[in-house]
């Protein structure tokens, strides 16, 4: 009988041959992501939806870590976890330790969450910051750097803009929204058009003060009697937005009401508009906007503008999460096949519908926005499940942040996603690696290029 040394012996070389080869493996699999992720990191990015804010927007402030902390997604999280509101003017007069005090404990409590990790990764890469988290000591080197960067913050956005790996972004600028003077070295215009569907069913009445939309148009010089003069107004808004190279629309209605918008006809529309606002019932109040929003699909077809619609999750603390569900978009798809229709998202965290829809409608595209912030590992099992059922020249990518940052973190993060979800699919045999280099090309770039007709409608090339 063979001694337990002498079967060793035998075996030894089988176990050093399988973790030889369990090794390469290793290796082949980081080596195959790395290349794919640093294939990503040559593309020029062309960003599909941003917030970007100039901090004088905010107020007179001086920014600290905690003022980007407060204008993040984080700070969603952070007060989730327990911690009070933001107060920027508070802020302005509160020492780093205390303001750790404050905020230190709650911000802990999130470091396993992807609104986290995201905005970690963005001065990771613009800062070269180098913990996996924050700390009161490394806030305390970290934020005298912001603020430095901030007394000329325009310089800095241009260093970081670029360092970052942007070449445009889409500005949707839902916090004024008949602008339309941008600068357009960095920035696309995008029209957000809530405010034409809102203020369709809150007609200002005799003694109130008119909302900003019926004075915007009293300082246009029109005066809104009835639905065929807030039509004009609202036409008047789309050629002053294409004039300034608008690119798309932007809805965002899902923060306030529903993404269900029924087939209303103009004499039912026009009669409800007769009305005082204050007399309609939710649902006629309902009807008007529903025919505005159809009247807009309509526009958008004669001037060519893609439709952006925010689907699935709200950011912050308590909404309708119910609003946004994206299969009730359904019937504006086959009511309007001539109109390009963008979910963004993923439909969170109706995924499936999300995907289900880009899968069965020529017209409807997807913008994975936002989706690794919400939830890294999801936006990985989505994206994986949508490349199984759409086209790869119908997806997009954006930022959706309001400062360059957060920005920064979330391509960084969405890189990540991406180049994880293909080379996996490499391995298990779904792709090619050229296919997947194509993928990123066209998520990160090309996809907007071609869809959104930059070259045309910004005259110039790309």
């Amino acid at each position: 009988m063979k001694s337990f040394n002498d079967r060793l012996i035998q075996i030894l070389p089988l176990f050093i041959l399988f973790l030889l080869i369990f090794n390469q493996c290793n290796v082949d699999n980081t080596s195959l992501y790395n290349r794919i992720r640093d294939h990503a990191d040559q593309v020029n990015v062309i960003d599909a939806h941003e917030h970007q804010h100039w901090p004088e927007e905010y107020g007179d402030h001086q920014f600290t870590f905690y003022n980007l902390l407060a204008a993040s997604y984080l700070s969603a999280d952070v007060y989730s976890a327990g911690a009070a509101g933001f107060d920027w003017y508070a802020m302005d007069t509160l020492s780093m330790d205390t303001l750790w005090a404050m905020y230190g404990e709650a911000l802990d409590n999130t470091r396993g969450t992807s609104y986290y990790s995201h905005f970690v990764k963005g001065f990771q890469k613009l800062y070269g910051f180098s913990d996996l988290y924050f700390t009161g000591e490394n806030l305390a080197a970290l934020s005298p750097q912001i603020e430095e960067n901030y007394k000329d913050y325009r310089t800095w956005f241009d260093e970081a803009f670029h360092q970052a790996g942007f070449e445009l972004m889409f500005l949707d600028q839902y916090w004024k929204p008949f602008n339309t003077e941008i600068d357009e070295r960095y920035f696309a215009l995008v029209f957000h058009i809530n405010p034409l569907v809102s203020a369709s069913s809150r007609k200002p009445e005799k003694g109130s003060e008119p909302n900003q939309f019926y004075k915007e148009a009293r300082a246009a010089g029109y005066e809104i009697n009835d639905l065929d003069d807030y039509l004009a107004f609202c036409d008047h808004l789309f050629k002053k937005n294409i004039e300034n190279r608008a690119v798309c629309l932007k809805n965002s209605q899902a923060y306030s009401r529903t993404l269900l918008y029924e087939n209303v006809s103009y004499d039912e529309a026009s009669n409800l508009f007769e009305k005082p606002s204050s007399r309609l019932t939710p649902a006629e109040a309902k009807k008007i906007e529903d025919f505005i929003f159809h009247w807009i699909i309509k526009k958008s077809i004669e001037y060519d503008l893609p439709i952006q619609i925010h689907t699935g999750y709200l950011a912050g603390n308590g909404n309708m999460l119910d609003n946004g569900k994206p299969v009730k978009l359904n019937n504006l798809f086959l009511l309007y096949p001539e109109a390009k229709f963008i979910l963004f998202h993923g439909g969170y965290p109706w995924t499936g519908e999300y995907a289900a829809l880009g899968k069965m409608f020529r017209n409807v595209y997807l913008d994975i926005v936002w989706l690794p912030q919400i939830s890294r590992e999801e936006a990985v099992h989505a994206l994986d499940e949508m490349f199984d059922c759409v086209p790869y020249n119908k997806f997009f990518w954006g930022g959706d942040c309001g400062f360059i940052e957060e920005s920064t973190g979330s391509l960084e993060y969405g890189k990540d996603v991406v180049a994880e979800v293909l080379s996996k699919r490499i391995e298990r045999g779904l792709l090619t690696e050229d296919v997947a280099l194509d993928i990123i090309n066209k998520i990160f770039r090309e996809n907007a290029i071609e869809v959104f007709q930059l070259e045309e409608k910004l005259g110039r090339s790309f």
